[in-house]
This record gives C-alpha cells, sequence and structure tokens, in this order.
C-alpha cells in the first residue's frame, strides 16, 4: 500500500492504482476490536516462497507514485508500506499458531517547498510528506520520552496516516529497525 496525500491506495489493486493516478477516493482506515489499525479492502495474498513475495513487492514498487522535480529525477511522492504476515506452527501441533508481522517501509523525503517547485501539486505532496514525517518523529520522541518518566505522556499516533499504520510497529512490544540512507 502507499500513503498518498494522506490518502491510502493498494498497490496491488489495478482499481486503486487507476483512481489513485486520477487522485481518486483511497481506502478507508479503520479502528478494530484488537486495538489496531486496519485497512479496509485491502489485497491480502498468500505466498508460499520468497519468490512470491518478492513478485508482489515488485509490482507494488512500479505501482507506487514517483515523480521528478528541481532536486530529483525520480522522487518518491508517497510512502510505502509491504506488510509481511508470517504464520509459524509444528505438525504435530497445528492449532498452536505464531503469527509475525513485518512491515517493510519506504518513506519519502523531506524536502522543502519552496525549493522543490512551485507547482499546486507537488507543493501539496510535499506537505503532505514533511506533515506525515514530523508526526513520524513526534511519535518516536513521545515513546522514547515515555520510557523514561513515571507518568506517561500521549502519544499522537492518529495524527497521521502513517503513523496509525506503524503504531504496532513502533511501540508496544515490538522491535523496530530504522535504516536511513541519504
Amino acid at each position: 500500500m502507499q500513503i498518498y496525500n494522506e490518502k491510502i491506495y493498494d498497490l496491488l489493486n489495478p482499481d486503486q492504482v487507476s483512481r489513485m493516478e486520477n487522485n481518486g477516493p483511497g481506502l478507508k482506515l479503520r479502528w478494530n476490536k484488537r486495538d489496531q489499525f486496519v485497512v479496509e479492502n485491502l489485497y491480502v495474498f498468500t505466498c508460499n516462497n520468497i519468490d512470491e513475495a518478492q513478485f508482489l513487492f515488485n509490482v507494488g514498487m512500479r505501482n507506487k507514485t514517483m515523480a521528478s522535480h528541481k532536486l530529483n529525477n525520480a522522487s518518491s511522492r508517497s510512502h510505502a508500506i509491504f506488510e509481511l504476515r508470517i504464520e509459524y506452527y509444528e505438525n504435530s501441533n497445528p492449532e498452536d499458531v505464531v503469527v509475525s508481522k513485518l512491515d517493510l517501509v519506504d518513506l519519502a523525503g523531506s524536502e522543502r517547498v519552496s525549493i522543490v517547485s512551485h507547482d499546486g501539486r507537488v507543493s501539496k505532496e510535499t506537505i503532505d510528506i514533511n506533515k506525515s514525517l514530523f508526526t513520524l518523529r513526534q511519535v518516536i520522541n513521545s515513546i522514547s520520552e515515555n520510557q523514561n518518566r513515571q507518568k506517561e505522556i500521549h502519544v499522537p499516533y492518529r495524527d497521521s496516516k502513517l503513523t496509525s499504520l506503524l503504531k504496532q510497529s513502533i511501540g508496544g512490544n515490538a522491535y523496530c529497525l530504522m535504516v536511513h540512507n541519504i
């Protein structure tokens, strides 16, 4: 999936890809009973091996919104999330299933609106990218501060769709690794 202008689009659903190109409505983000955010009607595929997962990843990346502007010929204009849900069980006890989730996230880079473009579309993209990255920074700072305090402060997950979707991956008992490429 990708978050483009604070709308969620399914990169593996051809109908969603055409809606995205026409700036149509995205998918709805819902809060479910298990205290997590889920994307309604997002395509889910069963993969039996790494090659099948790699194929889906490549299809999604080809459909991701990219554009050129003054600073970059191939600039990512959205945040992309490739979610892998891995289920494990032993043949001797198939009812005892261990489920893990791995989110691979490609964040669009922060940019200065005045330098990138004076085009209205690119300016809106840049503003939305910067807003969600700012919220991600606030969430990470709040989590870090909560580890060092007696009284917890509010973590603003709901302030952007990106942080809402990554709530389980950056909070709670999750392991989070961030790699920063410049």
